[in-house]
């Protein structure tokens, strides 16, 4: 009897403590889903645009050739600093020397001929004058006459036609001396050899209308400098010529460099873009002029820049990843009367669109009781990690930030409870962001 008592009572207990550990899983479970929060305040924001490109000279030559030949002399290497006039190169001149002599010895020869020509001109005339004098004295006859005045008529025309070939004779000199000229390649300002596409001994291509010709080298005057940034589509409408920049350069990573923007593309860029890859068509080339840069910066290097776009100072804020976009929940377009009805894909066609128009931006407001509320919001400009509030919060109000996978699932109504880890606990949390809700 005394063994039946000890196991019944036994068992009692075991219920007992049971019951208890029930009881305490139950009222310690948390009521509603786990969430992060933080409050509305007031922050300075700064609203950047990040790109990356690569560093150009603002002023810069590509160097080609006008006439084709053999490169006989070859004067600077990449890299090396020239002043205007400096000889850089030399194409063969045999050809061009021997059309020089040859059109030289021509236009002499023409000018000895053209001075022949003047005095057989001024002999006639003044054979001219005296029979002309003789024949109004009638004692010279008239053919006579005819005869001295037709002379002195063909040595003028035979002047002018000389004339006119020491004029061409001069141009073709001219010309000539202007292409043995062209086989000295010159700076045409003070700059850096920044490349040098051509070796001594290779022949030199001129230009035609499907044919670029022979790039010889690339000059460029690194005193003046500037970044050429692509920047996405989505970002274009927010820059301005003047805003400011901050720049940094892979190659002197630990300085950041001043800028601000000079120029930007009014279509997008095609073909091969500056980085290297296929263009996508929906980026834009911008250009940050660097006011102030390192002395031994070289075009090509890589950059990153961020261009301030506003500004604004103690203003609402609330960080970026609380906004969430919900559907105002209009009806479906249905058709109306005395209107066929729509097929079934082209409603699907309108809602589409449609729904594009009634999603709203706005967050999840925590009330007394922990029951949340989503509420619009309008938004201003954007910083790095948060967002200005134009309408719809209050400073100091509650709103959720996160996890994400509990933004997603929220509605309205909702209960939710507050995780003792702050926002700022959770920053660049990563994964543990997702399961964060479902951990606890």
């Amino acid at each position: 009897m005394k063994r039946r008592t000890k196991i019944i009572i036994g068992l009692i207990v075991v219920v007992a403590i049971a019951a208890v550990i029930f009881a305490s899983i139950k009222y310690s479970k948390p009521k509603g889903k786990q969430v992060r929060t933080a409050k509305v305040e007031k922050k300075n924001l700064t609203s950047l645009v990040t790109a990356n490109g690569t560093i150009q000279a603002r002023t810069k030559v590509d160097i080609s050739a006008n006439i084709m030949g053999q490169i006989t002399e070859l004067n600077v290497e990449e890299g090396d600093t020239v002043k205007k006039g400096d000889l850089l190169l030399v194409i063969d001149q045999t050809r061009y020397t021997a059309a020089v002599d040859s059109r030289r010895w021509g236009f002499r020869a023409l000018e000895s001929e053209l001075v022949r020509s003047r005095e057989a001109t001024a002999q006639a005339k003044r054979d001219l004058d005296r029979t002309e004098r003789q024949y109004r004295e009638m004692i010279m006859p008239e053919a006579e006459y005819d005869r001295v005045k037709s002379i002195y008529d063909q040595s003028i025309s035979q002047q002018e036609r000389v004339e006119r070939q020491v004029s061409q004779a001069k141009a073709e000199l001219t010309a000539a001396q202007d292409e043995l000229a062209k086989t000295e390649i010159r700076a045409p300002m003070d700059g850096i050899v920044t490349r040098r596409n051509v070796e001594r001994g290779e022949v030199v291509v001129t230009g035609t209308m499907n044919n670029p010709g022979t790039v010889l080298m690339t000059i460029s005057d690194m005193s003046s400098v500037e970044a050429e940034l692509e920047v996405d589509q989505t970002d274009i409408p927010l820059l301005r010529l003047g805003q400011k920049a901050s720049m940094l350069i892979d190659a002197f990573s630990d300085t950041s460099f001043p800028g601000e923007v000079s120029e930007i593309g009014s279509s997008p860029i095609q073909g091969v873009s500056a980085l290297g890859g296929s263009a996508t068509g929906t980026d834009y080339k911008v250009k940050v002029a660097l006011t102030k840069h390192p002395e031994l910066l070289r075009p090509g290097l890589t950059v990153t820049a961020d261009i301030e776009t506003a500004k604004q100072e103690n203003i609402l804020a609330i960080p970026m990843g609380a906004l969430i976009l919900r559907d105002e929940e209009e009806k479906k377009p249905s058709a109306g009367k005395g209107e066929p009805e729509r097929k079934a894909d082209e409603v699907d066609k309108i809602e589409s669109v449609a729904s594009r128009a009634r999603d709203v931006e706005g967050v999840y407001v925590v009330g007394k009781d922990s029951t949340i509320e989503f509420r619009k919001v309008k938004t201003g400009i954007k910083g790095e990690l948060d967002v200005e509030v134009t309408d719809g919060l209050k400073e100091g109000e509650e709103i959720v930030t996160g996890p994400f996978s509990a933004l997603r699932e929220l509605k309205p109504g909702d209960k939710v409870t507050v995780s003792k880890k702050s926002d700022k606990d959770k920053s660049g949390g990563g994964a543990e962001d997702e399961t964060e809700g479902e951990s606890k």
